[in-house]
């Protein structure tokens, strides 16, 4: 049986490989957090398309430019999975916020 996560990642067509951490490695987790949001938010199309909430956080997928990401976010750890090409786009900009 799938669980929910996987079922949301196949349907956006996303993996749990592509992490922006590892190219975000001078930032500690919370400062990728704060940034993340910061860089998203100046999307204007910014749009929550499906999500899983518990007590202490959540998993999401939203859209952007007609590109999905993945995000799970609780009081322990965050992380943005997505394709190659939008994880360069991001990392460059909350560098850039650095």
């Amino acid at each position: 049986m799938i669980n929910k996560i996987d079922e949301m990642l196949t349907e956006y067509d996303l993996t749990k490989e592509g992490s922006i951490l590892p190219m975000l490695d001078d930032f500690d987790e919370e400062e990728i957090r704060e940034y993340c949001w910061k860089v998203l938010h100046t999307y204007p199309d910014l749009k929550k398309e499906d999500w899983i909430i518990g007590i202490e956080g959540g998993d999401f997928i939203y859209s952007f430019e007609r590109n999905y990401i993945f995000i799970t976010d609780d009081i322990w750890s965050f992380n943005l999975f997505a394709k190659q090409p939008v994880l360069i786009l991001l990392a460059e900009k909350i560098k850039a916020l650095k």
